[in-house]
């Protein structure tokens, strides 16, 4: 694994091909995509649940805060792998195929005829629901928590050049962000709306496709880190390491 400033995995180091705007222009696309995926499902699925899983508005309400506040904590949970175990890359490329993979599908595409009423969706169909939305939660978050620091990593603040760069990467970072929010919460939604729920998902699951796509392109340009540990994860290790040698005695010279 290559180390920032100095190479990529697999390759030798190239320190003046690597980075920079070239490389962060596959990260802003990368964001774009994933957020109008994500934007999309929060501010529709409520009517989703009541109107083809047939919750109920407030089950409906309390699923979606439900998975809302799922993907956000578990941000903690994707920052510390990426700043632990794997690499930032490959932390993104990972939780964005979890996010891929498992995207909600109508349980029901019969509308009731008159006299009828539609059934809740049983054990099962919810189990499959629940499963689906807290998987997607786990990936969105890897991706939220990764992304960012890999597009930071692009540029050198020891360089003034690179200082500037990195002030103006975060403000594009953020105009990606909002560029994808604007179509998820217009053109998406409006899809559902009117051409229904199977296009309206397949959309999104394509933007995700399409997201994990761009990041992967823009492997050969990224400048990686190596990463270096947590804090926390050594402050439990001293914590198990007391815990474990709390009865032993101290011995007299060292009183």
């Amino acid at each position: 694994m290559g180390i920032c400033g100095g190479g990529f995995e697999g390759q030798p180091k190239q320190a003046a091909r690597l980075g920079g705007n070239r490389a962060a222009l596959f990260v802003y696309a990368t964001e774009g995509l994933e957020n109008m995926s994500f934007v999309a499902n929060a501010v529709s699925l409520v009517t989703y649940f009541s109107g083809y899983m047939n919750l109920g508005l407030t089950k409906s309400a309390t699923t979606l805060t439900n998975f809302m506040g799922t993907a956000f904590i578990l941000t903690l949970v994707g920052g510390f792998i990426s700043d632990t175990y794997w690499s930032r890359f490959k932390t993104c490329v990972v939780f964005g195929f979890i996010e891929l993979l498992l995207r909600p599908f109508p349980c029901q595409n019969v509308t009731p005829g008159p006299g009828q009423t539609c059934e809740a969706a049983d054990t099962n169909q919810l189990a499959i629901l629940y499963t689906g939305l807290y998987l997607i939660a786990l990936g969105t978050s890897g991706v939220k928590s990764a992304l960012p620091a890999l597009g930071a990593d692009q540029f050198d603040e020891k360089d003034p050049n690179g200082g500037a760069q990195l002030s103006s990467f975060f403000n594009w970072f953020l105009f990606s962000l909002t560029i994808g929010a604007i179509f998820g919460v217009t053109f998406v939604v409006w899809i559902s709306s009117n051409r229904g729920w199977d296009l309206a998902f397949a959309l999104c699951t394509m933007a995700v496709f399409f997201a994990v796509v761009f990041v992967c392109m823009g492997k050969s340009l990224y400048r990686n880190n190596v990463p270096k540990g947590s804090p926390l994860l050594s402050i439990l290790q001293v914590l198990v390491a007391a815990t474990k040698n709390r009865k032993l005695r101290i011995p007299r010279e060292c009183r």
